[in-house]
């Protein structure tokens, strides 16, 4: 058996292996770079059909119309109202981790934190409203996640919220118009 290796062997793999490696580390970092969020953009229609709704009045938006930039995403809702006809309100939330406030019903205010989740591909909002209730204080909790799918037809909005009064879920399905 003979054990001797060729000259310059040992070099050659070193100077084939330093640029794949390097080229590998490259294109992991920019792949990371370049993994590109969801545009929740455009005018979207309530699907009841496909949501699941948790007990008590519905009060999602039956319409969205969504606008949204680097670093803004701006809302415009459609909900119902409670005599039967329908409210219109307007949002905005900031795309960078910072609180935002926007009005809520009753004279409160919405804070909302808004963060991408690690793989980009869902919008998370963390949101509480404080309002007096009869003298009372009383404060909601409120998490969304929002998924499109990758056509880019629908938009579902996963909804947790947590009170004094308990706790509720929903699953919230939008048609792209």
């Amino acid at each position: 058996m003979n054990s001797k290796k060729r000259p310059g062997s040992g070099k050659r793999l070193i100077n084939i292996s330093l640029p794949v490696l390097f080229a590998f580390v490259l294109l992991s970092l920019l792949s990371g770079s370049l993994i590109a969020q969801p545009d929740f953009s455009g005018s979207w229609t309530f699907n009841e059909s496909k949501s699941t709704l948790g007990e008590g009045p519905m009060m999602s938006a039956t319409s969205m119309t969504i606008n949204q930039q680097a670093d803004l995403i701006s809302i415009d809702l459609v909900q119902p109202s409670f005599d039967g006809g329908e409210m219109k309100r307007s949002e905005k939330y900031t795309l960078d981790g910072k609180e935002s406030v926007n009005k809520g019903m009753m004279d409160s205010s919405i804070k909302t934190i808004t963060t991408w989740s690690d793989n980009k591909k869902e919008l998370n909002f963390a949101k509480a409203i404080v309002f007096d209730m009869n003298g009372e204080k009383m404060e909601i909790k409120i998490t969304d996640v929002w998924i499109i799918s990758d056509d880019g037809k629908t938009l579902t909005v996963k909804s947790a919220m947590s009170s004094s009064m308990g706790d509720t879920n929903q699953v919230l399905v939008y048609d792209k118009k």
